[in-house]
């Protein structure tokens, strides 16, 4: 790695920690502590044998210990969460959200739109969806009509975050005769517009209308994976609820909604992607000279420096 200034050398205990707070932030439970544990720094003794230590007490803050696996178990809890989601399990993910997480669904929550929002002079990530406890249950209720409407079923993604706990094939019941489907359909049809109209918002109201109106057009279709509408069978739909479901956790847990060195990633983006369009040179020694773009001025056709373009693979591979 090319020298830089000191003040951007980060120390080991904080890239320790960075990496911690990625590794328990997306759930690898097993590998968090796996990595503490090895990663730990060991003392000796004036004989040389090995002081024993608090796990991570030597290089993690005093109170880390407890929080760390506190949190390590709620990412555990979010995973299998968003697992049933991912794989169309919805009531299953709602009796987990019901049992562990009940504040987020919880619809005598005060939540106000102004709480949802940060200070301009903190450097925070905002979920990029509603954490609204209405929203929240409404767009889980939809999933569920969604699922019901399947004449196909949609195989389980496999787990993307350890192999720890392997994802199952979706159940799915006997299905029940046409007629008697298709009336079972329209009654949850039916209640969705009814739990739509309470929404204490007109334009809340208006939008989810409108989605409705969309999502009740595979009743129409005797195989609706067929149909114009079948983008809602997708499993990129479940994928988008299941990351809403995790934003609206994390918030209501007070957790970011993303990693640290995720987060990080993107600011540094962003300032580089500015910098390099206003064509600002870098200081000397700042940037890995194999990095800096150059670019040719049009009025004297010299060739200059500039700031580059921050890619976070790149930057990864060469460091």
């Amino acid at each position: 790695m090319s020298s830089r200034p000191d003040m951007l050398q980060a120390t080991p205990i904080q890239l320790r920690s960075l990496i911690v707070d990625y590794l328990a932030h997306n759930g690898y439970s097993n590998t968090v502590r796996a990595f503490v544990r090895d990663s730990a720094i060991r003392h000796i003794d004036v004989d040389g044998d090995e002081v024993v230590q608090p796990q991570m007490a030597s290089t993690l803050s005093p109170n880390l210990s407890e929080s760390l696996e506190s949190s390590l178990k709620q990412a555990e809890l979010r995973k299998q969460i968003r697992t049933e989601v991912r794989c169309g399990r919805i009531d299953e993910a709602i009796m987990l959200l019901n049992k562990y997480f009940p504040e987020v669904l919880s619809l005598s929550s005060s939540l106000r739109f102004e709480d949802t929002l940060v200070s301009s002079s903190k450097m925070d990530y905002l979920a990029p969806n509603s954490v609204y406890s209405s929203h929240l249950v409404l767009n889980l209720r939809i999933q569920a009509f969604i699922e019901a409407c399947r004449t196909t079923p949609l195989a389980c993604p496999p787990d993307y975050t350890t192999s720890e706990s392997p994802s199952s094939p979706p159940s799915f019941k006997v299905p029940l005769d046409t007629i008697d489907q298709q009336t079972a359909l329209l009654n949850n049809a039916q209640k969705l517009y009814a739990v739509v109209k309470m929404l204490p918002s007109e334009e809340d109201i208006s939008r989810y209308m409108k989605e409705l109106e969309s999502v009740t057009g595979l009743l129409a279709y005797h195989v609706p994976e067929d149909s114009p509408v079948s983008e809602y069978l997708a499993q990129e739909r479940r994928e988008a609820v299941a990351d809403q479901i995790d934003y609206g956790i994390l918030y209501h847990v007070k957790r970011p909604v993303i990693s640290y060195l995720e987060l990080y990633a993107r600011y540094i983006s962003t300032i580089s992607d500015i910098l390099n369009k206003l064509g600002v040179k870098p200081p000397p020694g700042m940037i890995n000279p194999s990095t800096v773009a150059k670019t040719t001025s049009n009025s004297k056709g010299e060739v200059q420096e500039i700031w580059p373009s921050f890619n976070l693979q790149e930057f990864v591979s060469t460091s």
